[in-house]
């Protein structure tokens, strides 16, 4: 299997993050998730069943709907992010060896090792 980066192609830090894993010789499937929205079965297969690692605290949606003092089922992170992309926290590396949610190149260089 492949491993996949799921990013905003906007976004400075998924940006970093492709760079890091092309250095580490690396080699992904990039999926801008922002080009081409998740659908609710990929966001259950990718979430764990405890959301809450993999929300997107700096999204401006995030402060709306007062999600800090929630806990978030899995069905309700779903039906979240479906509505706003911007509740995932980005990037994520879905690797064969391992998860790694936003930029870590420590947890990179780990993959490889």
């Amino acid at each position: 299997m492949k491993p996949v980066l799921w990013m905003k192609s906007s976004c400075t830090t998924c940006r970093n993050t492709k760079a890091k894993l092309a250095e580490l010789g690396i080699e992904v499937e990039v999926r801008d998730y922002f080009r081409k929205p998740l659908e609710a079965a990929e966001l259950e297969r990718l979430l764990p069943a405890d959301p809450t690692p993999m929300l997107g605290t700096k999204s401006p949606k995030y402060r709306e709907l007062g999600l800090k003092d929630r806990q978030l089922s899995k069905a309700e992170a779903v039906a979240l992010m479906v509505g706003d992309n911007n509740l995932l926290k980005r990037p994520i590396l879905v690797h064969p060896r391992g998860t790694v949610i936003g930029f870590d190149p420590e947890a990179y260089a780990r993959l490889v090792r």
